[in-house]
């Protein structure tokens, strides 16, 4: 909810008490994605936060903030300190305006093109993000039509033209709404008419305008909420209730983001717990069939006693030889020789397949008693991590399977999400790029130097690369042929029977300066022939 209308109109109503008589004094970026406007009055600071990481949107606003020594960028300086004004917002959608005395700032929710937005009195742009001129045109003309409000919007939805869904109307006439607050009316209307629809949506708008917010903490799920206490559509094991919606939100983003590493270390762990048990198991099938199949140490020796004996009657090049075998009544048998070996080197070669069968017999053995004890271990940590309760618990088994905590993504780093996401096999993570830039954003910023990197041969397409954990695991040949068959369904070669594909590691694969947006070249390169298709066991993940 804290990307809903209703929560960001309530927000600006608290900021502006809150934030009245200030001065704007700078604005700077120390993170890529946030915003920070540091404001001032009689000795105290405050710090209004912008958020405009497509998938994490937000306004905040902190009583403390610590500015870095480097890696910090000024922006629009010519226009600052400038006493503040007001926040308001867009009558019918998610557009915050901060007026101050030398411009307006607009924080615009959009997706994947959320950015924030200075316009001066003489109607010059500048943004956060880069965008080509053309959209900065196209913003400034936009929000000259749009009326700004810094009271509670009320809609009237008793003008709404109602049809055979009354909430399908109420989106359509209304689509600042929200999913959350058309799931809360749901819950609470339980086949009513139109008229009590109505009310429920009124009541709704005012308990978010007026009850006290709160934090809805989801331990079992790890899930975490927040919007007034009055709302029914969350689960929670635990309740959090505030004053006023910026004390609470700060408690939200404190908490989501402790929960949202939780949810990455399980997340973490399970996967690697059930690539590790699937690794195991497999091995110790395979010694396990090596060990029934019995020791043939004595087999071998036999039968390299018997080309000794019979060595004179060893003719160079053949493949077999018979001879009557002293230990089993001088019955004929057939011996296997190695047309390439002397007859002595037919001889030996037994003779050594004996010893090492003895070897490797021994050595299945033992390998085979590690193994148990191994996935042995391996269970009994995967109960750990069942059972496991906080974070010291999942930091310690972690820190048992050499998990780094480093290896975790941050959720304001987290690049994944801006590409287009695969999972195979249940096993094996795999990311395709949306467009030119989005390419080099793959290739260049995520994508990791062991990941493996695909793209059709010869057609313009997507970049396509597939995640490698563990760089001393090899990759089966079928999972990159269902990757390389991917990268071909998302090029100019979908249509095609059959379309190549190249593929390499990450390292080999450089941007040159001066290469147009998408442009890559390879050091290395291997080919597959592939059917472009969506491949079974490959899912879609959804990162909406």
């Amino acid at each position: 909810m804290y990307k809903n209308y209703f929560f960001l109109n309530r927000f600006i109503i608290e900021a502006n008490g809150l934030l009245a008589g200030y001065k704007v004094v700078s604005a700077f970026s120390q993170e890529k994605e946030r915003l920070i406007f540091e404001l001032y009055k009689e000795g105290d600071n405050k710090y209004l936060e912008f958020s405009v990481n497509p998938g994490f949107p937000f306004i905040n606003i902190k009583e403390r903030f610590s500015r870095a020594k480097k890696n910090v960028i000024d922006f629009f300086d010519e226009y600052l300190p400038s006493i503040f004004l007001s926040l308001s917002i867009a009558e019918s959608d998610r557009i915050i305006k901060l007026d101050f005395i030398s411009a307006s700032i607009y924080f615009a929710i959009r997706g994947k093109f959320t950015n924030i937005y200075l316009i001066d009195r003489d109607g010059n742009v500048e943004t956060f993000k880069n965008i080509p001129d053309e959209i900065k045109k196209d913003f400034l003309n936009e929000v000259s039509r749009i009326n700004f409000i810094s009271h509670f919007n009320h809609p009237d939805f008793n003008s709404t033209v109602v049809g055979k869904d009354f909430f399908d109307e109420i989106r359509l006439h209304y689509p600042f709404i929200g999913k959350e607050i058309i799931m809360e009316a749901k819950r609470r209307e339980a086949g009513k008419d139109d008229e009590a629809k109505i009310k429920i949506l009124n009541d709704i708008l005012n308990e978010i305008e007026t009850e006290k917010p709160a934090v809805f903490i989801d331990k079992i799920e790890n899930e975490i909420s927040i919007i007034v206490k009055t709302f029914k559509i969350f689960p929670f094991t635990e309740i959090k209730e505030f004053e006023n919606l910026i004390e609470g939100f700060n408690y939200y983003l404190s908490k989501k983001y402790f929960t949202e590493s939780i949810k990455e270390k399980k997340k973490r762990i399970q996967k690697h717990i059930d690539r590790e048990l699937t690794r195991v198991v497999t091995k110790i099938n395979n010694v396990k069939t090596r060990i029934e199949k019995g020791n043939r140490e004595e087999e071998f020796n036999k039968l390299g006693n018997l080309l000794l004996i019979n060595i004179s009657s060893i003719k160079k090049g053949s493949e077999s030889i018979e001879v009557h075998d002293i230990y089993e009544n001088n019955k004929l048998i057939k011996i296997k020789l190695n047309p390439a070996f002397s007859p002595r080197k037919n001889v030996d070669n037994y003779f050594d397949k004996s010893k090492n069968e003895k070897i490797n017999f021994k050595k299945s053995k033992e390998l085979y008693k590690a193994l148990i004890t191994g996935y042995d271990h391996l269970k009994k940590l995967e109960e750990r991590f069942n059972n496991a309760e906080d974070i010291e618990d999942y930091n310690s088994i972690m820190k048992e399977l050499k998990i780094k905590d480093s290896d975790v993504t941050p959720v304001k780093d987290d690049l994944s999400i801006k590409f287009k996401h695969y999972l195979i096999d249940d096993k094996y993570d795999l990311y395709v790029g949306k467009d030119s830039r989005n390419n080099d954003l793959l290739t260049t910023k995520f994508a990791k130097q062991n990941d493996y990197w695909f793209h059709a041969r010869s057609v313009s397409g997507s970049h396509v690369v597939l995640r490698i954990i563990n760089s001393k695991e090899p990759v089966p040949k079928y999972i990159l042929k269902k990757t390389a068959s991917i990268a071909a369904y998302h090029s100019k070669a979908k249509t095609s029977g059959l379309a190549p594909v190249s593929y390499t590691q990450k390292k080999y694969v450089v941007k040159r300066k001066g290469m147009d947006p998408g442009k890559v070249a390879l050091l290395k390169e291997e080919t597959l022939l592939v059917k472009p298709e969506i491949p079974e066991g490959c899912k879609y993940i959804s990162n909406e």
